[in-house]
């Protein structure tokens, strides 16, 4: 009985951690559209008030990074899907093996367009 009570709360975390990973994904996904609408913002300000040295083709790179957001977040629902069922089975054989691979590709990911996202900005103050 002690086994069976350990084994489904090893899935419920298994559960809960999936869910953090689609919170993430949604979050990345969420701010990927606002960075990428920012640039369309941007453009629309430079219509109505051009700037001396200001360029359109600057706000630009805002889609680029906004896609990239998107895509990491993407990529995180599906790491994240992944791990679930990995580590579900792992759980059936009981015998768990720690990966950290997807939480760093997305990591490295992020920090990049954030990265990415602060020189851009810094660009067009």
């Amino acid at each position: 009985m002690a086994a069976e009570s350990t084994k489904a709360r090893e899935h419920l975390a298994n559960e809960r951690t999936l869910l953090a990973w689609i919170r993430t994904a949604i979050a990345l996904i969420g701010m990927g559209f606002v960075v990428a609408r920012f640039g369309l913002f941007l453009r629309q300000l430079a219509l109505i008030n051009p700037v001396a040295g200001q360029s359109t083709t600057s706000t630009s790179y805002s889609a680029v990074i906004g896609v990239a957001l998107v895509a990491t977040g993407v990529l995180a629902a599906v790491l994240g899907t992944v791990r679930f069922f990995r580590v579900r089975a792992q759980i059936d054989r009981g015998r768990f093996e720690p990966e950290v691979f997807a939480e760093l590709t997305v990591a490295v990911i992020t920090v990049l367009a954030g990265i990415a996202l602060a020189v851009y900005l810094g660009l067009t103050r």
